[in-house]
């Protein structure tokens, strides 16, 4: 498994929040679960186009406009962000968009630039999966004919219905994959399969980071009552901010050497926004006075800054071992995935276990009869 393909250099999630990707991807799908969003990935890349100056198309179907948009940017007279607003289009109720209406506003307005949907799964909920996927590929291949920088960019859960058709090269031929983990969950499963962390990551952390979102393995932790350790956190404020994200590149040729992947360390900063000149306040989401001309972006940082790369203790000395009273510590206390010592209970009922060979030779005499087996008729010829 090659963690990257030959002339990959630098971050690979740099290139893909400046869409600065070699060859250009037109596809890039952001992993959105329960437990942890992917939203922040999702508006720091829409944000970074905004301020590139980049033509926008954002159709919100979940989540407001002014929720998924910095601050001022929908109000700038030299805006290039075109919305299309869902949120009043149920199924069902009052006067509703087609699927038909949706793409035609989507495809009579588009020229070039990137195209964001914040919530692709309820569009096939409302009017079913063949038709979002149809839309789908209507987008891409008017974002071909563009070429770059012009970028589908989608927000999607996993589970979702559509997550199946969406990934294979037989949909699309590039893709770009990101799926951000809380550290603690990294740090957990290369603590449980002895698996180091490092960027590009090896192919068992890879694998196992792999099943993990599958599994929806975060959500269902985060959901226990005594999993203390990960907790409900969609907006990443109780990990202040920071999240470990999986990157994986396909290339439309080269097979398994045209595939890159990595693990990215990013963390949630404040910055000023050019469009506001800050005059009003709010509290942000921990608390905090923040001006509305500050807006919060995503920042590479090093992947040992947010997780123990190496979590999994190395052997200890004897003394560390033993206790101050000369008491064997437990496993938890040495920082062990196993259990190397014995309880007090445990080595009273070891030392009753009668052991064959520690009483060899008592209670015999020592003396050997020895008789003469009876000849018998059977063993003639």
């Amino acid at each position: 498994m090659p963690a990257r393909s030959l002339g990959d250099t630098g971050s690979l999630l740099s290139g893909v929040f400046d869409n600065v990707q070699i060859p250009h991807q037109t596809l890039c799908v952001i992993n959105d679960g329960i437990a942890f969003s992917g939203l922040n990935v999702f508006k720091d890349i829409l944000s970074r186009a905004i301020r590139r100056g980049e033509e926008i198309t954002l159709i919100s179907i979940l989540h407001s406009p002014e929720t998924l948009l910095p601050n001022g940017s929908t109000s700038s007279a030299s805006s290039k962000v075109n919305v299309i607003d869902l949120n009043s289009s149920i199924s069902g109720y009052g006067d509703e968009e087609t699927i038909e209406s949706i793409k035609e506003k989507i495809l009579s307005t588009y020229t070039s630039g990137q195209i964001f949907i914040d919530a692709l799964d309820i569009l096939a909920e409302d009017y079913s999966s063949s038709k979002a996927l149809s839309l789908v590929r209507n987008i891409l291949g008017i974002i071909k004919k563009a070429k770059a920088p012009s970028r589908l960019v989608l927000l999607l859960p996993p589970h979702s219905t559509l997550y199946a058709s969406l990934i294979p090269p037989t949909f699309n031929s590039t893709l770009t994959l990101l799926t951000p983990h809380p550290p603690r969950l990294v740090e957990h499963l290369s603590k449980s399969y002895l698996s180091p962390i490092s960027s590009p990551p090896s192919p068992n952390l890879w694998m196992i980071l792999e099943n993990a979102t599958k599994r929806s393995l975060n959500d269902d932790l985060s959901f226990k009552a005594d999993s203390s350790a990960f907790e409900f956190d969609p907006t990443w404020t109780h990990h202040g901010g920071c999240a470990v994200v999986q990157v994986l590149i396909r290339k439309p040729t080269g097979g398994i050497k045209g595939i890159s992947r990595s693990l990215e360390g990013v963390k949630l900063i404040e910055s000023e926004n050019e469009n506001d000149n800050g005059a009003n306040s709010d509290f942000g989401s921990q608390g905090v006075i923040r001006g509305k001309g500050l807006q919060l972006q995503l920042q590479i940082v090093p992947l040992d800054r947010l997780v123990d790369l190496n979590p999994f203790s190395r052997p200890a000395a004897q003394g560390e071992i033993m206790g101050k009273q000369g008491e064997s510590k437990t496993h938890s206390e040495l920082d062990l995935p196993f259990n190397l010592s014995l309880t007090d209970e445990q080595k009273r009922k070891r030392a009753e276990v009668p052991l064959p060979y520690a009483h060899e030779g008592e209670g015999a005499s020592g003396d050997l009869i020895w008789e003469d087996e009876e000849e018998t008729d059977d063993e003639e010829i």
